[in-house]
């Protein structure tokens, strides 16, 4: 397995920059970017540890922009997961594996146009849409672009924050994302402005009310990260109100990211 891997050139060992801890849990960490890996806002690359003597790969959201110089993933430590558990402890003396063919679903191109685009996520599904966010051509395409992000604690929301201010110092996107961007920022389990799970908000119209602004119409579209309950209750409900899901070779109204789905069945 060794030798087969040495000799691949789908793989890349990264030298890991920097990591920052938000919480017990929740944690960041960067790496070099190999001149070789290109990606669309969205997309997800394999990242691989080897434990107990065996590549293990999962699934990671690029959170940086397309012409960052390096690669920015953001994590959380799974209770009882093995690959988190490895994952919490790396420093900058550690180097990671990382396939250099990123992949995902939640790509602006499988969405028709639009005149709103709302990123509905819960903790760490903010990830993918980071560097979408970092996308001049997400504000292009779209008079409006709404993160609503529900997290447990207020504190989970750091992340967050830190990447915001990070870009509203970039000259190259803020001009874009002026009078676009807006946020919903919803905690469920202590008292914060906005409380609430993300699929109650947007059925009770709290949402719509909060921002002051019109009712969900044909226009919307939709992006959704987050665990496999959320995904699956928010893609029923858009159902519900007559959405339909789209893809790179048949835009529509809202995609959500199935790599998260079928990891979230495995160990962490």
């Amino acid at each position: 397995m060794n030798n087969k891997f040495e000799l691949s050139n789908e793989y890349a060992l990264v030298r890991v920059l920097s990591v920052k801890h938000y919480t017990n849990t929740l944690f960041s960490f960067e790496t070099a970017r190999p001149n070789k890996l290109r990606f669309k806002p969205g997309e997800f690359i394999m990242i691989g540890l080897i434990i107990r003597g065996e590549l293990i790969f999962r699934a990671y959201s690029i959170c940086s922009p397309t012409w960052s110089s390096t690669l920015k993933f953001y994590s959380t430590k799974v209770p009882n997961g093995l690959f988190t558990t490895f994952l919490h402890k790396i420093t900058t003396k550690t180097s990671i594996i990382i396939k250099t063919k990123p992949t995902g679903t939640l790509v602006l191109e499988a969405l028709k146009p639009g005149k709103r685009l709302f990123l509905l996520c819960t903790g760490t599904g903010i990830a993918p849409f980071i560097s979408i966010l970092f996308n001049h051509e997400t504000y292009i395409r779209y008079n409006e672009v709404i993160v609503v992000l529900t997290c447990r604690y207020s504190r989970e929301l750091q992340f967050f924050n830190n990447e915001i201010k990070q870009m509203t110092k970039q000259s190259y996107i803020k001009p874009f994302a002026r009078n676009k961007l807006r946020f919903y920022l919803s905690v469920t389990q202590e008292p914060y402005p906005y409380t609430g799970r993300i699929t109650w908000l947007m059925r009770s119209g709290t949402i719509i009310a909060d921002l002051m602004t019109y009712t969900f119409n044909k226009m919307d579209r939709f992006m959704i990260c987050g665990s496999q309950k959320m995904i699956f209750d928010v893609t029923n409900l858009l159902k519900i109100l007559g959405y339909i899901e789209g893809a790179t070779n048949n835009p529509q109204d809202f995609v959500y990211e199935t790599a998260y789905i079928n990891q979230f069945r495995g160990n962490n």
